[in-house]
């Protein structure tokens, strides 16, 4: 879908000078990511990283007390393992322009990030959230991984030990841990988000652009390793077991879900 040249419906793109803000707006379903989003997202960043007058981009939500719930299971509950596939690649593909772009991005979390509004903030440069933001990774909860790129950013982040904990338990984690653990870089309260945001942007935007894009290229070439084809792979794999099935329908149906391991 060609989303440039159409009013987004998912997001808000705002520019103020050299700034861009792009905020999350799907109040009905807290955010959660579906094809369009990722669509939209994605042609925002490219207006980013084609504009030579936008030099630092925030990514944040437009709906108080959620920054993204993770993917959209009304979505998701009718993909096969073919458009599961292609969900993932086009998942990869916007998480990949976020860390790729030789420009800031700056993630500021307000609520909830869970599933793939944690790997969006994963993705990003710098995350500040407010205290009470909330991150975890519930997708093995309802049959599924993350296709987002999330199982090797957080494990970059906080260490494998740490990131099979979160995803085995699916235990959630707040500001203050997060902030300890080094996924946050400022905890603050939620009237300063956006303008500890802005600051930090500003910041940032005081010293050599060419150098600061130099030192993301140079610090994320150093730590990551590539498996974006293993994860898009058993991604799909999820959505032909029945656990996957069970999983998104008890999620939906508002019960707990009895997984038989096939």
């Amino acid at each position: 879908m060609e989303v440039g040249t159409l009013p987004y419906e998912d997001i808000i793109v705002e520019v103020e000078g050299d700034l861009q803000i792009v905020k999350l707006n799907r109040p009905e379903v807290r955010n959660a990511l579906r094809k369009r989003t990722l669509a939209e997202l994605y042609s925002a960043l490219k207006e980013f990283e084609d504009d030579e007058g936008r030099r630092a981009l925030i990514i944040t939500s437009a709906v108080e007390g959620f920054f993204c719930a993770g993917g959209d299971i009304r979505e998701m509950v009718k993909m096969t393992s073919a458009d599961a596939k292609r969900f993932a690649e086009a998942a990869h593909k916007v998480l990949d322009k976020v860390e790729g772009v030789p420009k800031p991005v700056i993630a500021a979390v307000d609520g909830v990030a869970l599933g793939a509004g944690f790997d969006l903030a994963l993705a990003c440069d710098i995350c500040i959230a407010t205290k009470r933001a909330v991150f975890g990774q519930p997708p093995p909860g309802i049959g599924i991984i993350t296709p987002f790129g999330g199982h090797q950013r957080l494990a970059r982040a906080v260490g494998p030990m740490w990131a099979k904990y979160l995803f085995f338990t699916g235990e959630t984690l707040d500001a203050e841990s997060a902030l300890g653990m080094g996924i946050v870089c400022k905890v603050v309260e939620p009237d300063r988000l956006l303008p500890e945001a802005k600051e930090v942007a500003r910041r940032i935007l005081s010293r050599a652009p060419i150098a600061i894009g130099f030192c993301k290229r140079l610090i994320n070439s150093s730590i990551i390793r590539s498996v974006d084809e293993e994860e898009i792979s058993l991604y799909a794999k999820c959505f032909e077991t029945r656990d996957r099935e069970e999983g998104m329908r008890a999620f939906l149906e508002k019960r707990r879900p009895v997984f038989v391991g096939k």
